[in-house]
């Protein structure tokens, strides 16, 4: 059941009704999370039992921590949280890829065996719901939230349908106030939260499956003869595309939260007006970002550390970031790549030129299309099928001269046309955050925008693979 499923339509319409038409706080709050469960059982019902087990898990684990006063015994518990979460977390996601390259590390040596297929099913989500889990014991363990006192409250945070299945990554300590206020229907912001939902599905469904995914999808097959050009066009439609499907997923969640009175953070913002990837990795998946920078790089020492010391803290927070993107070396290299682009920017930036300091619009343009560039670059081992195929690739984007015909020229000039806009757009308005893109939009424009969404969703093919994100 996904967001632009018929299915999910129904369902959230039979939610939204039911939801308010109980009138008890804590009997909605129970409505609430039994739908939650009914939508994650779509996928797989047994995987609802994890889910379970992982919530009841962690919040007696916080509890009994919170009760504790000897520090050994605050780690002891801590510990076995954080051990049983990444261990459900690695079994489901990373078993088979261990067991792959040890396999290939015996061959290295002489020993060969077969490819070993553990069969083992992807519980759709628990990268996120395992990072929030995370989140909670170690704020309690810091003391830096209340343990929770009530499981329905905790398991609500996360169970709730809108971010179960790709976040945002939400945090105990912004939500918990949002499950003790009653929710009133007239204070709902249900106009902004159908707006956004509409938003999202239509840079889902028409932009990124119609527009770039076919552009993306012909340059990265196997066995394509590309041209300079097409290489380029390739990496830039698929840093687009999955712009449009992750960004369209998060405005989806953000505005079917918004209907049941929860507000989330919001995810990207503008991250195609960046100046330099460090900016960008303020606006790209903000909730990932913020996590692995607040629980993995500042217990390192982080800024506290010396230079050479931080760069080395820097680049293993982000090959940790391209691991838990995906099980291949390809999301560790482009994990990687990211975390020494940051390091040749910080250095950069000390010893030679800051360039986030140029303020003329026409400069920070061009740096924000040299960055944009990067990331497409960069971005080439995230959708490629294997190392070798990102190399040639690669090798095709920095080989001048070179030219092919494997792009059709109408999607060619849809792909460009578009992206062109959608860049352009998001340098021209890269300084809005937050809720300002929408809020400053007066009643005519805005109007205007929801209708063509919609009616751009409902001519559309209705041919829509899952969003990209659900496989992490």
């Amino acid at each position: 059941m996904t967001f632009d499923s018929l299915t999910f339509i129904v369902f959230l319409a039979l939610v939204y009704a039911g939801y308010w038409m109980v009138r008890s706080w804590t009997w909605r709050k129970r409505f609430l999370l039994a739908a939650s469960w009914g939508f994650y059982a779509a996928w797989n019902p047994f995987f609802v039992l994890l889910l379970v087990s992982t919530t009841c898990f962690d919040w007696f684990a916080a509890r009994w921590m919170d009760r504790r006063t000897e520090p050994s015994q605050r780690k002891l518990i801590l510990g076995a949280s954080i051990t049983v979460n990444l261990c459900a977390l690695g079994f489901f996601k990373y078993a088979q890829f261990f067991s792959d390259t040890a396999i290939d590390l015996m061959r290295v040596f002489g020993i060969d065996f077969q490819p070993l297929s553990l069969g083992i099913l992807l519980p759709v989500g628990i990268s996120f719901y395992t990072f929030e889990s995370l989140s909670y014991v170690i704020d309690v363990y810091r003391r830096r939230i209340d343990v929770s006192k009530s499981l329905l409250d905790y398991s609500i945070y996360t169970t709730f349908f809108p971010h179960l299945v790709a976040g945002p990554i939400l945090r105990y300590g912004d939500f918990s106030p949002q499950c003790e206020t009653i929710k009133s229907w007239r204070s709902t912001s249900v106009g902004k939260g159908l707006a956004l939902f509409v938003y999202g599905l239509a840079l889902k469904v028409c932009l990124a499956d119609l527009v770039f995914a076919p552009v993306a999808d012909r340059v990265f097959a196997a066995g394509a003869h590309l041209g300079a050009a097409e290489a380029w066009l390739g990496a830039c439609a698929f840093s687009l595309q999955i712009f449009c499907d992750f960004a369209g997923y998060s405005l989806c969640a953000i505005g079917t939260a918004l209907l049941f009175g929860f507000r989330f953070p919001m995810n990207f913002e503008s991250p195609f007006g960046s100046v330099g990837i460090a900016e960008f990795w303020t606006r790209w998946h903000i909730s990932l970002g913020s996590w692995f920078r607040d629980y993995v790089f500042l217990p390192m020492g982080g800024y506290r550390s010396r230079t050479r010391a931080r760069s080395g803290e820097l680049l293993i927070t982000f090959l940790l970031i391209g691991l838990w993107h995906g099980a291949a070396w390809t999301f560790v290299i482009w994990g990687g790549l990211q975390g020494v682009l940051i390091i040749v920017e910080q250095l950069i930036r000390k010893h030679v030129w800051d360039f986030g300091k140029v303020e003329h619009p026409l400069g920070r343009a061009a740096l924000a299309v040299m960055t944009f560039g990067v990331v497409c670059a960069a971005g080439v081992f995230f959708r490629a099928n294997s190392i070798g195929q990102a190399w040639q690739i690669l090798v095709a984007m920095f080989t001048p001269g070179t030219s092919s015909a494997l792009v059709p020229y109408g999607a060619m000039v849809v792909a460009i046309a578009v992206a062109v806009v959608m860049v352009g757009a998001q340098i021209r308005f890269g300084y809005l955050r937050g809720w300002d893109w929408l809020d400053r939009w007066h009643i005519a424009p805005r109007t205007a925008s929801i209708a063509l969404a919609l009616a751009a969703i409902v001519f559309s093919p209705g041919f829509n693979p899952a969003f990209i994100y659900f496989q992490f």
